[in-house]
């Protein structure tokens, strides 16, 4: 029985693409899909041999000679509120130490005491921080970012930033528009409030209540497939009389919150913040943002169109629903708006409707929105496990700041629109793959703030070395983690290290990085 349904559906679902195709006069255009090759299953890995090793991690080495001198050079900028006759370790020690955590994938400020504060990185840390004699605690770091302005570190990374998007390197491996992802994320929770800042959920019930740090973050999708940290704005609960968090900023000492009464912040009242300060950055025009399902509404539509951003929004079927009524009432009037795709092995259909208007908020403000839906069907084989093959079926929707035509719909949904998995994964890497983003790493909120900010920092050195043709082809083979786990595996061991640097790779031109065009994303 299951099966005749099954044929009928797809007797039918054949049956209307012929008619579309040759009674409905709609346009069928095929594209080749591109799909992430698999690492080798080699034994050994990239690195059989001792040569090959000394040689990958050379290149590492020389790689972070150039990036992490420029970036202590700002963070010794910060000012340092600590009496300095009782000073052992400089700021630029400290914040040294704490990138070193996240670009060998410490877990947490205890596992950083034993693989970071070895002595077998000393000589290679003396190369940034001349006369350091023994490398410090991971307390000492916690105990600096509790009393400094951390705001700082952020700010520092976007001056990098914005360097490197003002730069010819960048214009080289990205030439076209700025594709910048939007989401929030959970940190981590907890069942008791530690802090006033700490969002809850399920108030009113303390079995389920919890409370809980949120970001929401921001990255830059480049064409060679980088995906660098952006902004991070974190959520916070604020006082009514006041825009300051219920407590200091030093996090010393905790505001009542019988005398104050908190507000809960917000995912949309952060993407406002986060906007303000992201047009200062790569400023108006010139951009496409990516955005999730919960920012499909008039107000951020509005943001966009305010700094000249396009956009390309998830919309579900609950959201806008007047929008829908009017796409869907549309659909059975303008039928010449409709393609199909033949993209690899997977059918695409899409249709689309533009200029639809939009009114919100109490002042009626209008908007036009163009409206865009993507139904794709295709055939999932499963021969390792013995099934049988199996119809799959997926929807999705989008508004698009452009009016969609048949020659740029493709374009907008399949290869803009469907970037934004880029941060999922992204997500996926620094939970999951190394960084431990879900670890708190201190529960006071100013040095849980500025252990997050020293990751961003991590990240971007480790997107940036392996990406640099000099160690492309050993992440292809060893992948990302595996590429980290092998290379400070060796520095550790004191397979290599920068003083120790043999003649003919001493003599080696410091040029600029070179970037890789050859991975891409799937």
């Amino acid at each position: 029985m299951s099966r005749r349904r099954t044929q009928e559906r797809q007797d039918a679902a054949a049956a209307k693409i012929f008619e579309d195709v040759v009674y409905n006069g709609v346009r069928v255009v095929c594209y080749q899909r591109k799909k992430k090759p698999a690492q080798p299953n080699r034994k050994g890995g990239a690195t059989p041999s001792d040569e090959e090793a000394d040689e990958m991690t050379g290149n590492f080495a020389r790689l972070l000679g150039i990036l992490l001198p420029g970036i202590l050079v700002k963070l010794s900028q910060i000012d340092d509120p600590r009496d300095q006759s009782k000073v052992k370790y400089s700021i630029p020690m400290l914040m040294l130490f704490g990138i070193i955590m996240f670009l060998c994938h410490s877990t947490s400020r205890r596992d950083a005491n034993r693989v970071v504060a070895d002595n077998n990185l000393l000589t290679m840390v003396e190369e940034f921080v001349p006369g350091v004699s023994e490398l410090p605690h991971a307390d000492t770091l916690a105990r600096l970012l509790c009393k400094i302005d951390v705001e700082e570190i952020d700010r520092y990374y976007e001056e990098i930033l914005a360097g490197f998007i003002g730069s010819k390197q960048f214009r080289e491996i990205n030439p076209g528009r700025l594709i910048i992802a939007e989401d929030g994320t959970q940190k981590f929770s907890r069942k008791y409030l530690w802090d006033d800042r700490a969002l809850s959920r399920n108030a009113g019930d303390e079995k389920k209540q919890r409370f809980y740090v949120y970001a929401l973050e921001s990255v830059l999708i480049l064409e060679n497939g980088m995906v660098l940290p952006l902004l991070t704005e974190i959520l916070e609960n604020h006082t009514n009389d006041t825009d300051k968090p219920g407590v200091d900023q030093t996090g010393a000492g905790k505001i009542g919150t019988s005398e104050l009464t908190i507000k809960q912040d917000c995912e949309t009242k952060a993407f406002r913040r986060l906007s303000e300060r992201l047009v200062k950055l790569v400023g108006m025009g010139c951009v496409t943002v990516l955005l999730d399902g919960i920012y499909a509404s008039g107000p951020i539509v509005s943001i966009c169109e305010k700094y000249g951003w396009d956009y390309m929004i998830t919309l579900k079927r609950d959201c806008l629903t007047t929008v829908w009524e009017d796409f869907l009432g549309l659909q059975q009037i303008e039928t010449d708006n409709s393609l199909l795709v033949q993209w690899g092995d997977r059918q695409q259909e899409y249709r689309w409707s533009n200029d639809l208007e939009y009114t919100y908020g109490k002042n009626h403000k209008k908007l036009k929105l163009n409206v865009v839906t993507c139904t794709e069907t295709w055939t999932e084989e499963h021969p390792r496990s013995g099934g049988k093959p199996e119809e799959k079926k997926t929807e999705y929707a989008w508004l698009s700041s452009q009016r969609v035509t048949s020659e740029n719909v493709f374009h907008l949904c399949t290869d803009l629109a469907r970037s934004r998995w880029r941060i999922e994964n992204n997500f996926l890497l620094v939970k999951h793959h190394g960084y431990n983003y879900s670890h708190c790493y201190s529960y006071n909120w100013n040095a849980m703030k500025g252990f997050h900010y020293l990751m961003k920092f991590g990240i971007f050195i480790n997107v940036f070395i392996m990406f640099s043709v000099d160690v492309v082809e050993y992440v292809r083979i060893e992948g990302f983690r595996g590429f980290v786990k092998k290379i400070w595996g060796f520095l550790r061991n004191g397979k290599w290290t920068i003083s120790e640097r043999s003649e003919k790779e001493a003599k080696k031109p410091r040029t600029r990085m070179r970037f890789t065009t050859l991975i891409k994303a799937a």
